[in-house]
């Protein structure tokens, strides 16, 4: 389960986001399902995200809240991703990590997928965000 200081953080990027785009922003799903991490999480040998998914994530949020030109995250942007991730890493307590994201121009998907081993449990944050 998420906590409220996760939840805050969340809802002050969708805020953000709104305000950059008034007709679209940033919206997010919380997935959480017991015993079905062997199936959802994709295996891929890594148990973090490599450092080109977290830039990613950072990316992803820097566009989501206003610069979706952006081709590398700055240095504040990958922080935040950093801090989303060791807050979701807090709350969840998972073993693994991975996020995958299609960049459309002015619209971004990603999900950032995670499984807790020791009971099999899978968990995901799908983000997305649009100009309008």
């Amino acid at each position: 389960m998420l906590t409220p200081t996760t939840l805050a953080l969340l809802e002050e990027l969708q805020a953000l986001s709104h305000a950059a785009y008034s007709e679209g922003g940033l919206t997010y799903t919380y997935v959480e399902a017991a015993s079905q991490a062997h199936f959802r999480f994709p295996h891929s040998g890594s148990h973090s995200l490599r450092d080109e998914q977290l830039r990613e994530l950072g990316r992803f949020l820097q566009s989501s809240q206003g610069d979706y030109a952006a081709v590398a995250p700055t240095p504040s942007f990958e922080r935040l991703a950093q801090k989303l991730l060791a807050q979701l890493k807090a709350d969840l307590n998972f073993d693994e990590a991975s996020w995958s994201m299609d960049d459309g121009g002015h619209n971004m998907d990603g999900t950032l997928m995670m499984a807790r081993r020791s009971d099999n449990r899978y968990f995901a944050l799908e983000l997305m965000w649009s100009i309008d």
